[in-house]
C-alpha cells in the first residue's frame, strides 16, 4: 500500500464527498460557497494511485463571512491564546467504501491537521458526526460541546485539538 497525500485536488475531494455522504448517507446538500474560496484547502489520499479519501479546512473566520447559517464551533477552554485567523475548521473527512478498515481516515486528518498547521493554524475545530467520535479522539482531538442534530438531521458533535 503505498499512500499519496495531495492538496487542493478539488474535483477529487468532491468525487469522494460526492460518493460518501450524498449517494451513500443521503445528504442534499454536500457542496458550498466554502469549496470555492482561495483559503479553503481540500486534502486528497490516493492509494497505490486511486482515489481513496478526503477532507476540507479552512479558516473558522470563513465559515463566520460566507456561511453564518451553518452550525458555528463553540468557545472552549482551548481557544485560549489563540489569535484571530489561527483557528481551522476541518470536515468532510471521508473514506471510499473499498479502502475503509485499513486505518486511513487517520491518515487523512493527520495530513489535515499537518495542512492546518502550514496554513498558521494553532488550533482545529470539527463538528463531527457522533459514530465518528473515537476516530478523533484517537487522533488527539477532544469533545468540546453536547451532541447536536443542526446539521440535516443528523447527530453531531463539536471537538477540538490545539496544534
Amino acid at each position: 500500500m503505498s499512500p499519496l497525500i495531495k492538496t487542493n485536488v478539488r474535483d477529487d475531494a468532491f468525487s469522494v464527498r460526492r460518493a460518501v455522504f450524498m449517494d451513500e448517507q443521503g445528504y442534499e446538500s454536500e457542496f458550498d460557497v466554502i469549496d470555492d474560496n482561495p483559503s479553503c484547502l481540500h486534502v486528497t489520499l490516493y492509494i497505490d494511485g486511486e482515489l481513496a479519501g478526503c477532507s476540507r479546512l479552512f479558516p473558522e473566520s470563513l465559515e463566520r463571512a460566507l456561511s453564518p447559517q451553518s452550525p458555528q464551533s463553540p468557545t472552549c477552554a482551548l481557544d485560549e491564546g489563540v489569535a484571530a485567523g489561527e483557528t481551522y475548521l476541518l470536515g468532510r473527512v471521508a473514506v471510499m467504501p473499498a479502502f475503509r478498515r485499513r486505518g486511513l481516515a487517520g491518515v487523512i486528518i493527520a495530513a489535515s491537521d499537518e495542512a492546518a498547521r502550514e496554513a498558521g493554524a494553532k488550533l482545529v475545530k470539527l463538528h463531527a458526526q457522533e459514530y465518528a467520535h473515537d476516530l478523533y479522539a484517537k487522533q488527539g482531538y477532544t469533545q468540546i460541546s453536547d451532541v447536536d442534530c443542526e446539521d440535516e438531521g443528523q447527530p453531531h458533535l463539536w471537538m477540538a485539538k490545539r496544534l
